[in-house]
């Protein structure tokens, strides 16, 4: 198999069901019964996030490779890695794509182990939740802080697996979407570098450098 055959075969199904998904709440697609499952879900997820940022017995390191499992586990890596990279998808060789792909993990982990280390015992409580078509839900939440900060709005956005289970595909925070602000940061990093994808792996592994440096300083 040739590489853009190869990466063809890896990333298409992802960008079929993205666009599905995409198109679904761009044009506000009808919203059917509230999901108990995926609130269930939700609700599991952030509370083991919290319990590993909060863990003042653990160090960064620790931290960082308990929320990875997290991830691994929860969050649907490959769709978000492709999405981020927009018309880019077919431009990686196979080694980049795979040396992307762990980048990416490693991205999240760093940046956004660090970025929660101020929050300690928070409680995130659901507020709603909808179906999107068969395979999409949406959950509205929000983070209540111990210190009388006014509560912060949390939107996921879940895809149902075939066996019935959800993955994390993104997070509104405060009306943001993260993976698609990654993509507008990755696709950018590209464009002005003449369509070089390694310059993206390299903005990648400064900005994880970044996070590494900001978390030994803390």
């Amino acid at each position: 198999m040739t590489p853009a055959r190869s990466l063809r075969t890896f990333f298409a199904p992802a960008i079929f069901a993205l666009t599905i998904m995409v198109a679904g709440i761009a044009f506000n697609a009808p919203a059917f019964a509230k999901d108990e499952a995926a609130e269930a879900f939700v609700n599991d997820v952030s509370q083991r996030a919290i319990a590993i940022i909060s863990d003042k017995n653990a160090n960064t390191a620790m931290r960082e490779k308990e929320f990875g499992e997290l991830l691994d586990e929860t969050a649907d890596m490959k769709k978000i890695a492709a999405f981020a990279l927009g018309q880019y998808v077919r431009l990686p060789t196979d080694a980049q794509k795979t040396e992307y792909l762990d980048l990416v993990r490693k991205f999240i982990v760093k940046v956004y182990v660090t970025r929660l280390s101020d929050y300690h015992n928070e409680k995130l409580t659901i507020t709603n939740s909808q179906t999107k078509g068969s395979n999409q839900a949406l959950v509205d939440s929000q983070i209540n802080f111990t210190n009388g900060r006014e509560p912060v709005k949390v939107t996921w956005w879940l895809i149902k697996e075939k066996d019935g289970s959800y993955k994390i595909f993104d997070v509104n925070v405060v009306g943001i979407w993260l993976a698609q602000e990654q993509r507008s940061a990755f696709t950018s990093v590209i464009a002005n570098h003449n369509d070089s994808f390694d310059a993206l792996l390299n903005h990648l592994k400064t900005q994880i450098q970044t996070a590494a440096t900001a978390a030994k300083s803390n």
